[in-house]
């Protein structure tokens, strides 16, 4: 447990030195770090659909409705130390699998500092701006404040998967197998 709270505070330091402001809600604490990284969802026992829209990083409104298929929702802020360790995993999924869909929502992030994450990140899916967190709580994206956060909605776009924290590219990838194979 002190390893935890040793680690986010060097956390917490490191981002405060790279100049970037972490939102007071997400400050690292033992209590938000997650017990359970992934919970897969059998699929009799999914929910209904779940429908993800806002507003994308360009401006233009965006729904889940607009996609068919495998969809690949992942909540990520500029700020998130942990979303830039996972970002390349994100990059490689969609490269693998063109016919998944991916889709970001920034959480609680400055409109430039996030435009200017993906660019120097890569990838390309589209981005929901999310400043308040009421479209990632509303749908479940992440577990209270805790970043990064992942839902895979299945062809019926039904939560299939959550990951809290981040996603690990065999898990995800083992993931996206299995449901595209449904």
């Amino acid at each position: 447990m002190g390893k935890r709270i040793v680690a986010s505070a060097i956390a917490v330091l490191l981002l405060a030195g790279c100049g970037l402001k972490i939102p007071a809600g997400y400050r690292p604490s033992d209590q938000a770090v997650p017990t359970v990284n992934l919970t897969e969802i059998a699929i009799a026992d999914r929910q209904s659909p779940v429908e993800i829209s806002g507003t994308t990083l360009e401006g233009n409104q965006l729904s889940t409705a607009d996609f068919s298929g495998v969809i690949v929702v992942n909540a990520w802020a500029s700020w998130c130390a942990p979303c830039r360790d996972e970002w390349p995993v994100l990059v490689s999924v969609a490269d693998s699998y063109p016919s998944v869909n991916l889709l970001g929502i920034n959480e609680a992030d400055d409109l430039a500092a996030a435009t200017q994450f993906v660019s120097e990140m890569g990838g390309n899916w589209k981005h929901l701006q999310d400043k308040d967190n009421s479209i990632a709580l509303k749908t479940g994206v992440i577990a209270g404040n805790f970043l990064p956060g992942t839902i895979v909605l299945d062809n019926q776009h039904r939560i299939a998967a959550k990951f809290v924290g981040p996603v690990t590219e065999s898990d995800l990838q083992r993931i996206v197998d299995q449901l595209l194979a449904e």
